[in-house]
């Protein structure tokens, strides 16, 4: 929301300096995003949230700098002035098929507009202030009047229209012309305005270039209605279009704004001596006016939420301030009808808090107590696996859930194809109009991002978020790039490859006291735009169920503070055993003090006979109550090398 400091002195003094104005409106809620010079005047740039569709306009900001200090004080309004209309109301019929949908249409015909007419000076430097473009002098002064007091109109050439209007629901495939000069073709949840032959406008978001004001119109019908926020929400967005009036609409404009709107612009016309004006026709069906909650007020509620000492009389101001209106004798308060944001007592708590001024609540920690009886079980786990990670050099990335159609995207967290994403309907960009369904295609991006930026021989990333397929998962995605390491001076530096990713998951087996073939999980290579990456994902979701099953998770274990000792294994055996085929045996024979397997070697070639594989693979020994023997290794190295020897034949190299 763009506007001038002079724009907001035709309503209120502001007897401060235009830094200090935009500090106490930030401290409000309504961020001031920037503040620059034009000329003599300053231009304030304030980011609104969604909920305060009451300050999309000066008249709004105005009132809210009013409620938050008495020192902006309101100027005297000016004498309302006595004016007739001075041509006939347009014999056009208008019906509204859905009350509903529109329950206050007002509407005035213009005529005699003369073709040399141009817009006042006043609004043409306003709207050429905040950075809107001059359009023709009645959509001028239209667009000036919805900014100035937030309700949004609309004008249409009254030559051009055939036979009655009509306000209703689109057909099927119905499509518009917009005044942007693209097309859009409408579903039966989009709200029309049409007569006989044409739609004239998308109600509340943009008009049909059929109907549009040129330079040669002459008569003009101006249309200033109320539509329910429900039923403007999200269509813009659907469309792709998003407008001035359309942002208003599906926030919320305040229905009793139409007519008022419409009785500035008749003064507006009058004082220029632009055109003719009829009477203001205005038709209402007040039942589908929204509803505004009465709340009962808890005083002492709100005085222990927000740990301030303010009497109830001060909390009754406050709420006459913000144009409520409260009852004494039941105690309950009803919001304005510009406040959409007011509905239960935790909404009236927080505007307290809010107009009282957040910087004047004193700052008293809470007393809690931080001592659980018991650990909630994935967060350790979770808390478990990224310390380990952390560890191995290996980077935490936070990404959004939202993501796009590239191919990429187009698989579940196992790797498989998958094309049933869940759809976000009121998507912000083509970015993010989707949820994820694995968090590979994000690391990746990540690595990329990251390598444009800051070139990086290594790269280690991981992941542990909610993944959105068949059903909701809790996954851990590591993804890992180039080199094992960014630097190495010891010897060669070999690149990442899949049993990288198998030591991963042999330490987190290890590590939560489950098999490894209990983990459900998957390891891949990817190769995106000439670059390689590994990747590994693993279901939490099902770690976790696993866990709870087995209770082995339940009882904290003290690491042993004993001496460890470590036997390396080199061998050679056919290249049809995995290395995996090789841990199963190794687990079988159940040898208690082995704690660790550390793959670190892997060779084919040169002194290795065809069709074998070389392994090398260490081994590390401890004991919880005792310092273990050489002797006692020696003996649970055999049982190892028995077992390998018998079921695969292996045959051992020295190292």
């Amino acid at each position: 929301m763009k506007l001038t400091r002079s724009w907001l002195e035709t309503y209120v003094d502001i007897p401060t300096s235009v830094e200090k104005l935009s500090h106490q409106l930030t401290m409000a809620g309504l961020e001031v995003d920037n503040i620059s010079n034009i000329e003599d005047d300053y231009l304030i740039d304030i980011d609104l949230t969604p909920n305060r569709s009451d300050c999309l306009s000066v008249y709004g900001i105005s009132r809210e700098l009013h409620c938050i200090n008495d020192k902006y004080k309101f100027k005297a309004n000016k004498k309302k002035q006595k004016i007739n209309s001075n041509c006939a109301t347009t014999k056009t019929k208008f019906n509204i098929l859905e009350n509903k949908i529109c329950p206050r249409y007002c509407y005035m015909s213009l005529t005699n507009l003369s073709l040399s007419c141009l817009t006042p000076d006043f609004i043409n430097k306003r709207l050429n202030d905040i950075g809107i473009k001059l359009i023709h002098p009645i959509v001028d002064i239209l667009n000036y009047i919805m900014i100035d007091i937030g309700q949004p109109m609309h004008a249409y050439d009254a030559d051009k229209i055939n036979g009655d209007i009509t306000i209703r629901m689109a057909k099927k495939n119905e499509s518009i012309k917009a005044l942007d000069g693209n097309q859009y073709v409408l579903s039966k949840d989009n709200v029309v305005v049409s007569d006989k032959k044409n739609i004239l406008s998308l109600a509340g978001i943009i008009g049909a270039e059929e109907c549009s004001v040129t330079k040669s119109t002459k008569n003009i019908i101006i249309e200033s209605a109320f539509f329910l926020p429900d039923f403007i929400a999200n269509k813009g967005r659907k469309l792709k279009l998003q407008t001035e009036s359309s942002h208003r609409f599906e926030r919320g404009v305040d229905f009793n704004l139409p007519e008022k709107a419409l009785i500035e612009l008749r003064n507006i016309l009058f004082n220029n001596k632009i055109c003719n004006f009829s009477d203001i026709i205005t038709i209402d069906n007040k039942n589908y006016f929204p509803v505004r909650n009465k709340v009962s007020v808890d005083f002492d509620k709100i005085r222990k939420t927000i740990g301030i000492p303010i009497n109830n009389d001060e909390i009754i101001k406050i709420f006459l301030s913000i144009g409520c209106n409260y009852n004494k004798k039941d105690k309950t308060v009803v919001s304005p009808s510009y406040r959409y944001d007011l509905n239960i007592h935790a909404d009236y708590i927080e505007e307290v808090a809010r107009v009282y001024g957040y910087d004047r609540i004193s700052l008293i920690p809470e007393k809690i107590s931080s001592e659980f009886n018991k650990k909630y079980l994935p967060f350790k786990i979770v808390n478990e696996i990224k310390n380990y990670l952390y560890k191995n050099s290996f980077s935490e990335c936070l990404n959004y859930s939202f993501v796009s159609s590239d191919k990429l995207e187009n698989m579940d967290w196992k790797n498989h194809d998958f094309n049933n994403h869940y759809n976000i309907l009121n998507h912000m960009s083509l970015e993010q109009n989707r949820l994820r369904t694995n968090l590979v295609s994000s690391l990746i991006k990540n690595i990329e991002y990251n390598n444009d930026v800051n070139f990086r021989n290594s790269y280690r990333f991981f992941e542990i978020s909610n993944v959105f397929g068949k059903t909701i998962d809790q996954v851990l995605t590591c993804v890992v790039s180039g080199q094992r390491y960014e630097v190495n001076w010891s010897g060669e530096n070999k690149k990442f490859d899949k049993y990288d990713m198998s030591q991963i998951i042999e330490d987190i087996s290890m590590m939560v006291g489950i098999y490894k073939k209990e983990l459900n999980y998957v390891i891949k290579d990817f190769e995106v735009k000439e670059k390689e990456y590994i990747t590994l994902t693993l279901s939490i979701s099902d770690l976790v169920s696993v866990i709870k099953k087995n209770s082995r998770m339940e009882k904290f274990e003290n690491f042993s503070k004993l001496p460890y000792i470590r036997r390396d294994l080199s061998f050679i055996v056919s290249d049809t055993v995995g290395y995996s085929s090789i841990l199963e045996v190794i687990h079988k024979i159940n040898v208690h003090s082995l704690k660790k397997i550390l793959l670190f070697d892997m060779y084919r070639g040169k002194n290795i006979p065809e069709n074998n594989i070389s392994f090398g693979i260490g081994f590390i020994f401890q004991e919880k109550t005792k310092t273990l023997t050489h002797q006692e290794v020696d003996r649970y190295i055999k049982l190892i090398l028995d077992g390998l020897i018998s079921k695969y034949k292996i045959v051992l190299r020295s190292i």
